[in-house]
């Protein structure tokens, strides 16, 4: 298996045989034992003079306190702020914590350091991109892909939506911290890049139906990544410092992979899909968060079955499929569904629909016609699928949560995200092919028979 080291991508731009050239801005990685004590250096090598902290409680005390004290021996102003983390779950992405941020903004500030990984971050490169100031990541655990891209999910309106964010500069991870992490949020990471099986069998599978701008060189980068992971992963579980360097280079490999590609195609699919809507839920009911890459490995689980049925599925029926198509449920029973199951956020669900006609009856036909030509080829895909049970082992020896009831998310939240789930993005996954050939409901109910 071929290495894929991040040097040769730092602060890169090239033109690639897709036809597109390819460009990531991120350019200092920093990942050794003490690399906090590097931030002063770092700041005044890149010409930045006054930084704005952002951590929670957890992460302030984790690294945040150490980043202060060296930028203080540096005499190097500074403004930090610390979000206060609820007792009984993690800080959420959200409008109010974003809120609490531009309050406590600094604005004589040339430069946003967030210390923390998953929502810190999201919410640090964030508040950099709206308010034009460049980013740089201290991180505390190698728990999201997210680390160097430059999207960020965030809860608006109860909704989970990927807004455009600032890439890092420069992301600094303390060896000692990172494999100190807890071993929920190793196996998040973990999780988080094993579910990139699964996007890339979505991205190319939309490539093959619909003629999606697909890259091998972006799957390429993003498979090694998955592969070198799964070669890790025993590991992790002893906090082993090679395994979550090696983990850690496969989360920055992600970012890098949506950089180059310019969304998260490569590392986001219906096990997203599946992880954001438990997410919504869980808000909506509240009830605690989950980590996303805990969600993510439930969903790949979920996912992957998908892949493995139709591996195994006969060619379909695609003249009566398309005789069918009259008696599925009307526009109006569907809002009414999407009322039901996206509550407050239903009307985002049903614009989104409104403008990208996934399910309109013409786009439908267009792309069982593409099926119907194509079949050998979507099944050879299918194929490749890493079967289901090698994931969820993967995952059981990691101590992570392999099924929805792992981490308390009920059977009908299941059952509705398979269904629906696929409605949050205009993203073709395996999701929308079983509703196109008219098996996704009964596809669902076995999913939940077998994994709730």
């Amino acid at each position: 298996m071929q290495s894929r080291k991040i040097e040769q991508y730092l602060n890169c731009s090239f033109e690639c045989s897709c036809g597109r050239t390819h460009k990531s801005l991120f350019a200092h990685y920093i990942f050794e034992k003490g690399a906090i004590g590097k931030l002063p250096a770092l700041l005044k090598e890149l010409g930045y003079e006054r930084p704005y902290l952002i951590s929670d409680t957890h992460t302030h005390e984790i690294a945040g306190t150490r980043a202060e004290d060296v930028l203080r021996e540096a005499g190097i102003p500074f403004t930090s702020h610390v979000l206060e983390s609820p007792v009984s779950s993690d800080l959420a992405a959200d409008e109010h914590a974003l809120g609490s941020i531009a309050m406590a903004n600094d604005k004589e500030a040339d430069i946003i350091v967030s210390v923390g990984t998953g929502t810190i971050n999201d919410l640090g490169r964030y508040f950099s991109f709206i308010t034009g100031r460049p980013f740089i990541l201290v991180a505390t655990a190698p728990s999201m892909d997210g680390l160097v891209s430059g999207v960020a999910p965030l809860i608006f309106h109860n909704m989970k939506i990927t807004f455009p964010a600032q890439e890092p500069l420069a992301l600094i991870c303390d060896s000692d911290i990172m494999a100190a992490a807890p071993l929920k949020m190793l196996a998040a990471g973990a999780a988080d890049i094993l579910g990139k099986y699964n996007c890339l069998l979505d991205w190319k599978l939309s490539s093959i139906i619909n003629g999606e701008y697909y890259c091998d060189t972006i799957a390429d980068i993003m498979r090694t990544a998955v592969d070198q992971t799964m070669e890790s992963t025993d590991g992790l579980a002893s906090h082993d410092g090679e395994a979550v360097s090696v983990l850690t280079q496969a989360l920055v490999l992600s970012g890098i992979a949506m950089d180059f590609s310019e969304n998260s195609r490569p590392a986001s699919g219906a096990e997203h899909h599946q992880s954001h809507y438990w997410e919504m839920q869980f808000l909506f009911d509240g009830i605690p968060a989950v980590l996303h890459g805990t969600k993510v490995g439930i969903g790949t689980v979920l996912m992957l079955e998908l892949y493995n049925k139709l591996a195994e599925m006969e060619k379909p029926d695609f003249d009566k499929i398309r005789q069918e198509i009259g008696s599925r449920p009307s526009v109006e029973e569907w809002e009414k569904e999407m009322r039901r199951c996206y509550r407050d956020g239903a009307e985002g669900i049903i614009a989104l629909e409104k403008k990208s006609k996934k399910n309109d009856p013409e786009g439908l036909l267009k792309r069982l016609a593409v099926m119907e030509e194509k079949w050998e080829e979507i099944a050879a895909l299918a194929k490749t699928a890493p079967k289901a049970a090698e994931i969820y082992h993967v995952l059981e020896k990691m101590g992570a949560a392999k099924v929805p009831s792992d981490v308390g998310i009920p059977k009908e939240y299941v059952f509705d995200s398979i269904r629906y789930g696929k409605e949050l993005r205009d993203r073709y996954t395996i999701l929308q092919m079983m509703w196109d050939i008219g098996v996704l409901n009964e596809m669902a109910e076995e999913l939940v028979g077998k994994y709730c």
